[in-house]
């Protein structure tokens, strides 16, 4: 079972890969996957507060969950960027606070 949250959200990151991917066929080959979740700060936080987090000295250890976002990610770029998430050996994934939201994610062939 897959919440219609969650399937709305894979369904505008697989749009955002369309784009991304233009005429590109998906890989066959063994992929790297490099995944960086940029998170807002949550308006309730102070100043001194809001700055720690966007310095780093405050990780975001709330949810949404990293390997819950991965997940949704990799499942999404299914038939995009790539057959089948089965053929993802290397992931790579990170979840920060910025002041810009979103999700930065980089397809990579393992060739060796």
């Amino acid at each position: 079972y897959t919440p219609a949250k969650t399937v709305g959200y894979e369904n505008k990151v697989r749009d955002a890969a369309k784009t991304a991917m233009g005429s590109s066929k998906p890989l066959e080959t063994p992929i790297s996957a490099y995944i960086h979740v940029r998170l807002p700060v949550p308006k309730s936080y102070p100043k001194s507060r809001r700055e720690a987090c966007l310095t780093g000295f405050e990780a975001p250890t709330k949810k949404p969950d990293l390997d819950n976002i991965v997940k949704s990610v990799t499942d999404a770029l299914n038939g995009i960027c790539y057959v089948d998430d089965c053929q993802i050996v290397n992931i790579h994934a990170t979840k920060v606070y910025a002041t810009v939201a979103g999700i930065d994610v980089m397809i990579k062939e393992c060739l060796e």
